[in-house]
């Protein structure tokens, strides 16, 4: 009799537990921040997971996990980490905002720390920990269904997260203009094997992902300098260009199209930012990232001038050498031939410094002589380059005497005087910096802008005050 009512008194218990509803409405305190971004037309990064509880769901197992807003279109929407429950803006104008569920997902904890993204109308989420171990599944969220489909990919690469920073794939990126999803490395858990050490879940190169396609690439190897910041920084932002990271009182611009990093060293900036924190919803549109605090309800904004970022001297990652079949004595033979050529450029490089601090004429084996065409150009290079400033096609035409020629003859003229500048700058080259640089004009990315590397600038005064002597 006794075990007869324990097992009606379990069944009971089981029943109430497994009839639990899942919230089908959440609501929301109405702001003037959710105003301004439902009226943004722009493309609008999803934001910020907050552990802040911005919306009170009664589903137990909602109650403890982030969640994200993002927008899709015109709509904004809320996706819970970890799952597929999905919830929809119904009433912009009201207020209190009301979201109401338009998911039917029943399976849940397959997909932690996943990463969420949009293109076009389309939701999509890909990767994250679930049952003992990380996949690279990609999901697109069936509006017809109501449910969320794999997508099929070529191979399966597991998205990257950090363990301080706990919030829904921060760490990824994706560029809805040309339908890229990069990583900065990837995190390969499996619990059910064993490993040596924690590095070893690690594989730290860059993948980019082509959603048009459904293909995925290595780019290179990951950056030491740029890993040992993402494994150790608490502050990270998704931009239009790619994302904010802030580290050691510095705030750094990941631009992963472009293989460039960028850094703003003013402390000031750094410290802006980190106030942005785990109690805030915050969004960057425009060089200005908005945040709401949900303790008190402030709604301000913060400015990014990305003008003052300087150029850092590390990428996010290094090409790939695998090209290269070892083992084949000319190719060894060349390769051997090319790291002496660098070794003895770096002795002359070295010794050119030196001979100028210490003020001794520069032997004539080791000048650089510069026509005079390309001296004007290089005065102007460098007199731009020492006030941080890049310099425009149109100044170099003007300098080139080629302003009023054709936009071909314009092009080539430029490029045959770039050329022998840094052939000739090519034997005291230490590295693959040449002495004439070029990055794409945030103004108009069609074309470049040049500038002398900063590590370069007093090597460059030195050559062109010896070479008028």
């Amino acid at each position: 009799m006794k075990k007869l009512l324990v097992l009606l008194i379990g069944l009971l218990i089981s029943g109430s537990v497994f009839s639990e509803e899942i919230d089908s409405v959440l609501t929301l305190k109405k702001s003037p921040f959710f105003t301004d971004l439902i009226r943004r037309e722009a493309l609008i990064q999803p934001l910020r997971s907050a552990e802040f509880n911005f919306v009170n769901p009664e589903f137990k197992h909602l109650k403890t996990r982030r969640y994200q807003f993002f927008k899709s279109g015109p709509d904004l929407y809320i996706h819970f980490n970890g799952s597929g429950f999905l919830y929809k803006l119904k009433n912009p104008n009201d207020s209190v905002l009301t979201f109401k569920r338009i998911d039917e997902t029943e399976n849940y904890n397959y997909n932690i720390e996943a990463f969420l993204f949009t293109h076009q109308k389309e939701i999509y989420n890909i990767g994250g920990y679930g049952y003992w171990k990380t996949s690279g599944t990609l999901r697109k969220y069936n509006r017809k269904d109501r449910e969320w489909d794999a997508e099929p990919i070529d191979q399966e690469i597991h998205m990257p997260f950090a363990n301080q920073l706990g919030t829904s794939g921060q760490l990824s990126w994706f560029n809805p203009q040309t339908q890229y999803l990069f990583i900065p490395f990837q995190r390969i858990i499996n619990s059910g094997v064993k490993i040596e050490k924690e590095e070893d879940q690690f594989d730290q190169k860059v993948y980019r992902l082509d959603l048009n396609n459904k293909t995925w690439k290595k780019l290179g190897k990951t950056n030491a300098d740029y890993f040992d910041i993402l494994q150790k920084t608490k502050w990270v932002l998704a931009t239009d260009s790619g994302q904010l990271i802030c580290f050691n009182h510095k705030v750094y611009q990941i631009n992963f199209e472009e293989n460039i990093i960028k850094e703003y060293t003013e402390p000031s900036l750094a410290q802006s930012l980190e106030r942005i924190n785990n109690s805030h919803l915050a969004y960057y549109h425009n060089q200005t990232i908005y945040y709401l605090n949900g303790k008190t309800w402030l709604y301000d904004s913060v400015k990014v001038d990305t003008s003052k970022f300087e150029k850092a001297n590390f990428k996010v990652w290094k090409k790939n050498n695998s090209g290269f079949i070892f083992g084949i004595a000319p190719i060894i033979i060349i390769l051997s031939a090319a790291a002496a050529r660098k070794r003895a450029a770096k002795k002359k490089r070295e010794q050119l410094l030196e001979d100028a601090a210490n003020k001794v004429p520069i032997s004539s084996a080791v000048k650089i002589k510069f026509n005079e065409t390309e001296k004007q150009l290089l005065n102007l290079l460098l007199e731009k380059s020492k006030q941080n400033s890049t310099t425009t096609i149109t100044e170099i035409n003007y300098v080139l005497g080629i302003k009023d020629k054709n936009i071909g003859l314009q092009k080539k003229v430029r490029s045959d005087v770039m050329k022998s500048i840094n052939e000739k700058f090519n034997f005291l080259q230490d590295g693959d910096t040449e002495l004439v640089c070029n990055i794409r004009s945030q103004a108009d990315k069609r074309f470049f802008e040049y500038y002398i590397d900063k590590e370069n600038i007093q090597l460059l005064e030195i050559m062109l005050r010896e070479d008028n002597e």
